[in-house]
C-alpha cells in the first residue's frame, strides 16, 4: 500500500506571528535550552518547525516548540517553517509532534503525562493503554494511566521534582488525595536530600498513618521538633539525615516495634555471640522463625563456632529477649 506524504507548505514566518505559549500539541516541560541554542547557533535549524494557522491569522506550534524558543532567545526575527493545511486533523497534528519528540529525545514523566492527557481528548482510555503507553515506556494499565493523567494538576515544584526524578511516582500517586500545603511539604522533605524511592515510599506511608492516628496535618508531622533538628544539623551529612528522619518516623509509627528491636539488640550484646555469628529475628517480630548466620572460611572454623554456640550460656533464651512488648 502506497504511503501518503505529509502535505505542507514551506514559508518564512516572523517569530512575532507565532504563539509561543504551550499549546494543545505541546509536550515539553522543564528543559534546558542552552545545548539547543548552541547547536542552532553553529549549524542552524536542521528540522523545520511545523505550524498551523489559528483563527487570529497567527500560527500555533505543532512540532518544534523548543527550537522556536531557542531561536527567539538567539534573536532571530524569522524562521523557515512547514505550514500544515488549515483542515489538518488535530489528532494527526498531535501524533506528528509525539513522534517528532520520540525520535529526537526521551520524554520525562511529566511530558509523558502531557502527551497522554492530550491523547485522552481524542481517544478512549483502552486505546491509549494498548497503543500508546508501551510506546512511552509506561506500564500498560488503567491505574497507571490515571496517575499520569493527573500529573499536570500538581503544583509546579512537584512537577519539576517528578521530571528530574527526585520524587517517586508512587509517592505522587498517594499525594493526589492530600491538600496543597501537605503536598508541598512532602515534596520539600523528599527533595531536600537524596532519598531513595524505597525510602520515600516507606516514609510517606508512615507520615500519613501518623497524621491520621494523631489527628494532625501532614505538615505538622513533618514540622516536629525532632525532624527539624535533624534537618538543621550541620554535623550530619545528607544520607545520615535521611536515615535519622526515617528512624524518627518509624519510632513514632511503631513505638513498640522499636522498643522490641532495642531489647533484642541488647540481649544479643549481653550474650556475646562468637565472631562471625548473627541471629536474625522474624520480620517485625511477628513470626516464630529465627535465622542463624555463620560466616567461616574453613571447616575447622565452622566446627569451632558451632561448639562455642553449643556451650554459650543463655542462648536458649534468645527468643524471649524482646517479649513483653505489645505491638500497636
Amino acid at each position: 500500500m502506497e504511503k501518503k506524504l505529509l502535505k505542507s507548505t514551506h514559508l518564512n514566518v516572523d517569530i512575532s506571528d507565532i504563539d509561543l505559549k504551550p499549546g494543545p500539541f505541546c509536550m515539553s516541560f522543564n528543559f534546558n535550552l542552552e545545548p539547543l541554542k548552541s547547536s542552532i547557533d553553529k549549524f542552524g535549524v536542521l528540522n523545520p518547525p511545523y505550524l498551523l494557522k489559528n483563527s487570529n491569522s497567527n500560527f500555533i506550534v505543532v512540532a518544534g516548540y523548543r527550537r522556536l524558543l531557542a531561536i527567539r532567545e538567539l534573536g532571530w526575527s524569522n524562521i523557515a517553517c512547514q505550514i500544515l493545511p488549515e483542515n489538518f486533523p488535530p489528532l494527526k497534528a498531535l501524533l506528528l509532534n509525539l513522534n517528532d519528540n520520540l525520535i529526537h529525545r526521551q520524554l520525562n514523566n511529566i511530558e509523558k503525562g502531557m502527551a497522554l492527557q492530550r491523547l485522552a481528548r481524542f481517544l478512549i482510555k483502552e486505546e491509549i493503554v494498548t497503543n500508546f503507553m508501551p510506546t512511552l515506556g509506561i506500564p500498560s494499565n488503567k491505574q497507571t494511566l490515571e496517575l499520569f493523567l493527573s500529573l499536570e494538576n500538581f503544583e509546579e515544584k512537584i512537577k519539576v521534582s517528578v521530571a528530574i526524578e527526585r520524587l517517586s511516582l508512587r509517592v505522587v500517586g498517594l499525594m493526589r488525595g492530600i491538600g496543597r500545603d501537605d503536598r508541598l511539604k512532602i515534596n520539600d522533605l523528599f527533595t531536600s536530600f537524596k532519598w531513595s524511592f524505597n525510602q520515600q515510599w516507606e516514609a510517606i506511608q508512615w507520615i500519613i498513618e501518623i497524621a491520621s492516628r494523631e489527628g494532625r496535618s501532614i505538615k505538622e508531622v513533618i514540622d516536629e521538633r525532632e525532624i527539624i533538628e535533624v534537618l538543621n544539623n550541620d554535623r550530619m551529612n545528607n544520607p545520615q539525615k535521611v536515615r535519622a528522619i526515617v528512624k524518627i518516623l518509624k519510632a513514632r509509627r511503631f513505638p513498640s516495634l522499636l522498643e522490641a528491636e532495642k531489647l533484642f539488640k541488647k540481649g544479643l550484646s549481653d550474650l556475646c555471640l562468637p565472631l562471625g555469628v548473627k541471629i536474625i529475628p522474624p520480620l517485625f517480630f511477628e513470626g516464630t522463625d529465627y535465622k542463624l548466620e555463620i560466616a567461616f572460611t574453613k571447616g575447622d572454623e565452622l566446627k569451632e563456632r558451632l561448639a562455642d554456640l553449643h556451650n554459650l550460656s543463655g542462648l536458649e533464651k534468645v527468643t524471649n529477649f524482646w517479649k513483653g512488648i505489645k505491638h500497636r
